[in-house]
């Protein structure tokens, strides 16, 4: 059961701007089964509230309950079950001793950036916490959520709403329903509560990502989110960082609110090594193509092409060409390593395939006529997102793209390599698909779009065809990794591989 916890009324809240019908009304649209109107030091009685349901025409199901906002000594408290109004500045063992039966709930206490100790979290007088706030920031509502993780408190989430924009961001989840302000006293102090909200952990080297959802479905049936990347290891902060950096500026120069996006950085926290962003709504180009017909299919494919378009057409530099060859010979270090520690049958083929790799790529380096711009460096279906703003309206679609973690200036022919190749090796299990999406249907997509502002180099497709092979040395490596080192597509992505090698002459 959803219940908002925290909400100000502009007829006993002198610091809000919400009529109360229009708070009632919002909050059912919004999907909750009930509200506590937690006026500062004013108790509403059951004949105002029972007046309030008829004018808010709330349905019979509807929990519609009163609590108060007390200022004491140790900050503010909302009182469930008092059963009367609180005078102002009221010390908080004098609150408990007056209604020993009631539960208290310390608000907002993560405001201002405070960082309560566990002395003051885990105080006998206290009955739970609230952690998520509407009127703390999102790293103030981290700092609760952190807290209350190592802790492990009571808590709760309130969207202290004021204004008709706050309204149900922040409900809580109680186990069991309730119908009175008797049961929710109950469950509150017998720990039957937590705020609402949905975590998934992933962690990789050295960095651990966390997804939280929280709050109710809106009208499109979508619900916040904010993705969370605690970096534990200093260089790989670097590059989070960076790629945190690239994606703020690709967001300020049009990949915000259009066709083509880009999630919004919300925080970059040197001191914590942590990286806040916003959640893309959506589904993954990889998941999308297994369920959508052909003809919708092949839409999201060629909006695919066309972002990573946008991307080459804005010619932004983020490190030298010098930074970017080291980092690749590392990579071609750590595929050989695979290759041989794993005692790899293709171990000889593969060695001869990275050599004519390196080779190629030193003579790109060293160039001065092929061009270099911004490529995503891992550009393939499972870190595009298509989604919609609004769920029954495909005039909202958009495309966002994640994972910007090994971006590298290169010739614009990465990226749709690398991508052709990774998208062929993720189906190869899936010839239907393979079959649909061919590199055609993404390739004359791209290009349309690069040559309506700027001519592509001559031998721009066999350049593709090389970072195809480049790509498809990254795949082996990761196959090797996860234990699928003699797996037939291991076989599949070296004779390919040869293939590509044999016919690519690339006179640089």
């Amino acid at each position: 059961m959803l219940i908002e916890m925290h909400a100000h009324t502009s007829r006993h809240s002198s610091c809000s701007l919400l009529d109360p019908a229009v708070l009632v009304k919002n909050i059912i649209k919004k999907g909750l089964q009930g509200l506590v109107i937690t006026e500062h030091h004013y108790l509403w009685p059951d004949d105002e509230l029972n007046e309030l349901r008829v004018l808010s025409e709330a349905p019979e199901y509807f929990v519609l309950l009163s609590a108060q906002e007390v200022e004491t000594d140790f900050g503010h408290i909302v009182v469930f079950g008092a059963g009367k109004t609180i005078a102002e500045k009221t010390a908080l063992s004098k609150l408990r001793e007056d209604f020993p039966e009631a539960a208290m709930v310390w608000m907002h206490p993560f405001r201002n950036d405070a960082k309560p100790n566990k002395e003051k979290l885990l105080c006998g007088f206290l009955d739970a916490i609230e952690i998520f706030n509407g009127n703390q920031t999102l790293m103030e509502n981290y700092n609760g959520l952190k807290s209350w993780h190592k802790h492990r408190y009571t808590a709760v989430s309130g969207s202290d709403s004021h204004s008709d924009k706050m309204i149900g961001i922040f409900p809580t989840h109680f186990d069991h329903l309730v119908f009175s302000i008797d049961q929710l006293v109950g469950e509150i102090r017998n720990g039957r509560c937590r705020p609402f909200l949905k975590e998934i952990p992933k962690s990789g080297s050295n960095i651990v990502v966390n997804e939280i959802s929280f709050g109710t479905k809106g009208e499109d049936e979508t619900r916040n989110r904010i993705i969370l990347k605690k970096v534990t290891e200093r260089k790989k902060w670097v590059r989070v960082c960076e790629s945190a950096r690239i994606v703020k500026t690709l967001y300020s120069k049009g990949f915000n609110n259009n066709v083509f996006r880009v999630p919004d950085v919300l925080v970059i926290d040197e001191e914590e090594k942590l990286v806040i962003e916003e959640g893309q709504r959506g589904r993954s180009l990889f998941e999308l193509l297994l369920h959508v017909k052909p003809l919708t299919g092949k839409k999201y494919f060629r909006m695919a092409a066309r972002w990573l378009a946008k991307l080459h057409l804005m010619n932004i530099s983020i490190e030298n060409k010098d930074e970017t060859f080291k980092r690749e010979n590392k990579r071609f270090t750590s595929y050989r390593k695979a290759f041989k520690k794993s005692h790899s049958p293709f171990l000889s083929a593969a060695s001869d395939l990275i050599s004519f790799i390196e080779e190629k790529e030193r003579k790109i380096f060293d160039s001065k006529e092929i061009p270099f711009v911004l490529n995503h460096g891992d550009y393939h279906p499972k870190n595009i997102i298509i989604g919609q703003d609004h769920m029954q309206d495909i005039s909202t679609l958009f495309i966002s793209v994640i994972d910007f973690d090994n971006s590298l200036p290169f010739p614009k022919s990465f990226d749709v390599g690398y991508f052709l190749a990774q998208f062929k090796n993720q189906f190869l299990h899936n010839p239907f698909i393979g079959n649909t999406y061919t590199d055609d249907v993404f390739l004359a997509a791209y290009i349309e779009a690069i040559t309506k502002k700027q001519k592509l180099e001559d031998d721009f497709m066999e350049f593709v065809d090389f970072f195809k092979l480049r790509a498809n040395m990254s795949v082996a490596a990761h196959l090797i990794k996860v234990g699928k080192g003699t797996d037939p597509q291991m076989k599949d992505i070296i004779d390919n591989s040869k293939k590509i090698a044999d016919k690519i002459c690339l006179n640089i």
